[in-house]
């Protein structure tokens, strides 16, 4: 009999309901373990013990911090022993922006498809050094994207708010807010083929497409082509934003002189000056100096194929 590790996010309003859901729909044909976070980092302690007790399918249920924590975990134990897990996720969450591109539902019967389907695909992994707050380095794995400058700020703003509105009301009144308070820093960016030093207003190196509740920062990302989608915005102002959000949120590219769309499989940011906060899958960790990496086709993930 199969292993299944559920890692719920102990956040979530509706959890009791959700285990017994999970117990019913997939307790007869698999041995169900169910373990609910008690606050920020346990669901990597949690994923890793997963991993080493050997689970066959590792499934974060949860928003794409949680998502994030788990893949963290899982890359704290050796590629060897984790040749045989899938990881998978049931987007709980309010953003839940790598469930958009990976086309998933917050429906169990589905991932239980998935499950039963054996249906999954490799994905990348980012890896990203960077200063903690602290000042001590640090090392983060992440899914989705890592986001430099105004993007950080609002992360850091909606986590700390009361999130009453809905995500998307959250998301946008913080990116405002932000607007009228956000001073942009000066960068060195260099991806090899590309070098850049200017003001920049936000920075997103992308695995996937989306961040901020549905917006489409980086069109051009794909989960396990080797390589990033990188995204600068460096002297656009509040009035250009809102111009070409609907845009943004169709996935469409943005024409505009301060707009650039990279590829590359790393990304080195220095601060001129003063630093600037760092954002992976929604939660900020720390800020620049920092240098991104690609990790290809590092873990096999839950996923509908095309």
């Amino acid at each position: 009999m199969k292993k299944i590790y559920f890692i719920i996010n102990g956040r979530y309003k509706h959890t009791e309901r959700t285990k017994g859901e999970i117990e019913n729909l997939f307790g007869k044909e698999f041995k169900v373990t169910l373990a609910v976070t008690g606050g920020n980092g346990h669901a990597i302690e949690l994923s890793k013990s997963a991993v080493l007790d050997a689970t066959d399918y590792l499934i974060a249920a949860g928003g794409d911090g949680t998502m994030n924590e788990v893949i963290n975990g899982v890359m704290l134990v050796e590629s060897e022993k984790r040749r045989n897990l899938k990881v998978g996720l049931c987007p709980l969450g309010s953003g839940n922006d790598f469930a958009r591109s990976m086309k998933l539902t917050r429906k169990l019967p589905d991932l239980y498809r998935l499950i039963k389907n054996d249906s999954g695909q490799p994905i990348d992994i980012g890896k990203i050094e960077y200063l903690k707050l602290n000042g001590e380095k640090g090392i983060r794995y992440f899914n989705n994207i890592a986001d430099i400058g105004l993007g950080a700020e609002v992360a850091k703003r909606v986590n700390e708010g009361k999130k009453m509105y809905g995500p998307n009301f959250d998301f946008f009144k913080a990116t405002v807010i932000g607007f009228l308070k956000y001073k942009k820093k000066r960068l060195n960016i260099d991806t090899g083929d590309f070098k850049w030093t200017g003001k920049a207003l936000i920075l997103c190196v992308a695995n996937a497409k989306y961040f901020g509740s549905g917006i489409c920062i980086s069109p051009h990302a794909k989960i396990n082509d080797g390589k990033f989608a990188i995204t600068l915005a460096g002297n656009v102002n509040m009035f250009d934003y809102l111009k070409n959000l609907p845009a943004i949120r169709k996935g469409k590219f943005v024409n505009h002189p301060e707009v650039i769309y990279k590829e590359s499989e790393y990304c080195i940011v220095e601060p001129v000056g003063e630093p600037c906060l760092v954002e992976v899958d929604g939660e900020m960790i720390g800020r620049i100096p920092l240098r991104v990496s690609m990790l290809h086709n590092e873990i096999n993930f839950l996923s509908p194929v095309e």
